[in-house]
């Protein structure tokens, strides 16, 4: 492990143990953890997507595990988008039925899907993500048994998106995206069965910093944090709804991690200055650690 990351894991603990608002409650566990450090990514760990399925969002890219696209070097993973011609599965939620897509575009995508999943905790990265117009990288989690039924009944839990970071927009300060998201997706089905709650706050990482995206998730709550700063909040009584469920369903099973940097799909397409630009690209995102901590 590199000498800075040590003394970040030493300044956490310190935190945790001196801030009184913690010391109510039991102290944060360290339970799992990515610290980057080697020169592969680590397969007991992690699984790479292979698959031009667009993600459910009509997504231009197609995940590839080339290492030029999902690498690890210097002590980050490089999950990296490029315009480069891409055959894989077209369907890798259905029954393998052979069907192979070719798309425009090549990016990453990484899960501990089979490999790590957790119910509750404060899941944590630290990451640096690309901007442009059609870019969009996300730190995300996904239940993994769906208990509940398909997606969205069995829970969404988005860490971090952002959507076109730099491009114009008129809601935002100085005129340009700024903007980070954190969202719950959960509800019957499509239309208007399908519940999302979420916030944002501003400003939003800018293309050349790092910065601490994290959820605290409890049985009751889930509260999402930039750099330590709380910026939203969705309760059991949010959620409760949900097919009539009583209490913190769906967001009471284990649920795994993903990271991902998509490229173009139907919410980037559809705001600031519309559709994708090449000129985005290459893009990368940067993730310097992602870590899993339980009371």
């Amino acid at each position: 492990m590199a000498p800075r990351k040590h003394l970040a894991l030493a300044a956490l603990g310190a935190f945790l143990l001196a801030s009184p608002s913690v010391a109510a409650e039991k102290p944060w566990r360290l339970v799992w953890s990515d610290e980057f450090d080697g020169t592969r990514l680590d397969l007991t760990k992690w699984s790479r997507a292979v698959d031009c399925g667009g993600g459910g969002n009509n997504e231009r890219q197609c995940y590839t595990d080339a290492p030029d696209i999902v690498s690890v070097r210097d002590g980050m993973l490089r999950l990296t988008a490029v315009k480069r011609p891409t055959t894989a599965i077209a369907n890798p939620w259905g029954p393998p039925d052979g069907r192979m897509k070719t798309g425009d575009y090549a990016s990453g995508k990484i899960l501990t899907e089979g490999k790590a999943a957790w119910r509750h905790g404060r899941v944590e990265a630290r990451a640096r993500v690309p901007g442009g117009q059609g870019v969009w990288p996300a730190i995300w989690m996904m239940p993994e048994t769906s208990a509940y039924g398909g997606w969205p009944r069995s829970g969404e839990i988005d860490i971090l998106e952002t959507v076109n970071l730099g491009a114009p927009c008129e809601a935002c300060d100085g005129g340009r995206e700024n903007r980070v998201f954190g969202t719950i997706h959960f509800g019957k089905g499509g239309g208007p069965d399908h519940r999302r709650l979420g916030g944002q706050t501003a400003p939003a990482p800018s293309a050349d910093g790092f910065h601490v995206y994290a959820v605290e998730w409890s049985p009751g709550e889930i509260v999402w944090l930039v750099d330590g700063v709380r910026y939203f909040a969705a309760t059991a009584e949010d959620w409760k709804p949900v097919d009539g469920a009583a209490g913190p369903a769906p967001f009471d099973q284990p649920f795994h991690l993903i990271l991902n940097l998509a490229f173009g799909g139907s919410w980037p397409e559809g705001a600031n200055a519309k559709g994708v630009d090449d000129a985005a690209l290459p893009a990368t995102m940067e993730v310097d650690w992602v870590r899993v901590s339980q009371r």
